[in-house]
């Protein structure tokens, strides 16, 4: 959990001691004394630990749940902080969650070379796209509770908040894929979901169709 919604930062990863072996990034660093605790980040930002004694010996206590004892608790908070040092000093938040929602920030970088913005100090994974020529928005990702879309389940997901033809959102409305805009002109904005229930393509479709829309006069 401690790596969760986190990406890893190659420059920030070589300036605190690790390595490139390979696809894989690797820090060996001596611990507590007698102990050799290794770590390595591969290239999806995996991170895995080996503790070996003075012997080459393994060491695996710390990762037992319900080991107890002053030995085995200087090692788990050591080893704790270690990594929790890592995650700070390595790896950048991932403002994004799903897989779907991280494809299609990258999508819209290679298609219209547009960014994010983050307009709400209250909602910080708030994020708006907007054309360069009119600065008008055609896209927002949000993250909220199911329920707020009348699904089951008060998980949080995130949307997309795209820009539609009225007469096209009265047809495909069906408040399951499709919704009517959440927090936004429900003539004329739809929601999706981001979390797989539609795919990628259809998606990316209505996305093009949504910054052409915002383009019009």
């Amino acid at each position: 959990m401690l790596f969760k919604n986190k990406k890893f930062n190659r420059e920030k990863i070589l300036n605190h001691g690790f390595e490139v072996d390979g696809e894989n990034f690797i820090r060996r660093q001596k611990f507590l004394d007698d102990f050799t605790l290794t770590i390595i980040i591969d290239k999806g930002g995996s991170v895995t630990t080996k503790i070996v004694d003075a012997d080459g010996e393994p060491y695996t206590l710390h990762l037992v749940e319900g080991a107890s004892g002053e030995f085995v608790g200087t090692i788990k908070a050591e080893y704790e902080r270690v990594l929790n040092e890592i995650a700070e000093q390595c790896f950048d938040d991932e403002t994004f969650k799903s897989a779907q929602t991280l494809k299609l920030v990258k999508f819209i970088d290679e298609k219209f070379s547009d960014e994010p913005e983050f307009l709400w100090e209250k909602f910080p994974n708030f994020a708006i796209f907007r054309r360069k020529d009119n600065r008008k928005w055609y896209a927002v990702i949000m993250n909220i509770s199911k329920n707020k879309l009348k699904l089951d389940g008060a998980e949080e997901i995130e949307i997309l908040n795209l820009r539609i033809e009225p007469e096209e959102l009265d047809k495909i409305f069906d408040g399951e894929k499709y919704f009517r805009g959440w927090h936004m002109n429900k003539k004329s904005w739809l929601t999706l979901r981001l979390d797989e229930t539609l795919t990628f393509e259809e998606i990316s479709a209505r996305l093009e169709k949504s910054y052409q829309l915002a383009g019009k006069k």
